[in-house]
């Protein structure tokens, strides 16, 4: 088809610019100068009648037109390497760029890739640790994995594991003080999460509806991955995800004082794209987390009726 490359081109040179928001940048990734990108862009520009771009006093912003289109053809660029690679390179390993919560990866994700790996060892995968809110707004993953309510605009979200939480403490923090009711509570060092979702208001609500809660100046710590080493430690009590912890608590080293179990409305959801155009490896990997993720789920139903 006549034209067919040079669009093509011009679609690839257009998704570098969404995702830097930078000319210069996407120029240098391509080994051409500004101005020839300006042209790309020009062009595609005119032959969509929209304007993709807007230049603003603090640099370059997509246009809802422009988010709109960039959302649309990632997914197809996606699919046409995939294609270029198992039919070219039938030995190479095609990547998925995945974004994972900070908490999951590492407690949940990391230690089970092996796995993965052993069933598909044509596929690489990127590991990007992300949250959902204040990252740039041209990052765009095949998948992510997530801390959320679920309900979310633009992607399909299927749940996978977290609602359950619990407060936790190190054994030895408690032979100190031991703790038999809320009112004990008061004695001992009451560690925060600094974001969204396992707070203690959402557990107090329902265990402790009239207890005032840890006070205002009580020590906050920035995502699992600095609360459970800090509650491990025996610096104080935390409200956790079982599935976090179910190992530490199964080996004793967390004990949950008062045995109580919470449903969060927060919890790990598997986010894609919506409509749904991923290629069978992004698919391969999305089964597979799903399965996983039900293994840890049972998991936690067996220790909480055990």
């Amino acid at each position: 088809m006549k034209g067919t490359h040079k669009n093509l081109t011009s679609l690839r040179i257009f998704e570098a610019a969404a995702r830097t928001l930078n000319f210069s940048r996407t120029a240098e990734e391509h080994h051409l100068t500004q101005g020839a990108i300006s042209k790309h862009i020009a062009g595609l520009e005119k032959r969509l009648g929209t304007v993709l771009f807007k230049r603003t006093p603090t640099g370059l912003r997509l246009t809802h037109a422009g988010a709109l289109y960039l959302e649309k053809i990632s997914a197809a660029l996606r699919l046409l390497d995939e294609a270029d690679a198992t039919v070219a390179h039938p030995g190479s390993r095609v990547a998925l760029n995945i974004a994972v919560s900070p908490s999951f990866a590492p407690f949940l994700l990391i230690g089970r890739l092996a796995e993965f790996f052993n069933r598909h060892p044509d596929i690489r995968v990127n590991i990007r640790p992300r949250l959902i809110y204040g990252r740039p707004a041209g990052e765009r993953f095949d998948a992510e994995i997530q801390l959320h309510t679920g309900h979310i605009s633009g992607k399909t979200a299927q749940y996978l594991c977290g609602r359950e939480m619990t407060l936790v403490a190190a054994p030895s923090l408690l032979e100190r003080r031991p703790v038999r009711g809320i009112d004990d509570l008061q004695h001992l060092p009451l560690l925060k999460r600094a974001q969204r979702g396992y707070g203690w208001d959402e557990w107090r609500a329902e265990i402790a509806p009239h207890w005032a809660g840890p006070s205002q100046h009580a020590a906050e710590y920035e995502g699992f991955s600095l609360l459970l080493p800090a509650t491990l430690h025996g610096l104080g009590l935390a409200i956790v995800p079982i599935c976090l912890v179910l190992e530490h608590l199964r080996a004793g080293r967390l004990v949950r004082p008062l045995g109580e179990v919470v449903a969060g409305r927060h919890a790990y959801y598997l986010l894609q794209p919506r409509p749904d155009t991923s290629g069978p490896c992004t698919q391969a990997f999305c089964d597979w987390i799903r399965e996983e993720s039900q293994r840890v789920e049972d998991a936690v139903q067996d220790y909480l009726a055990s």
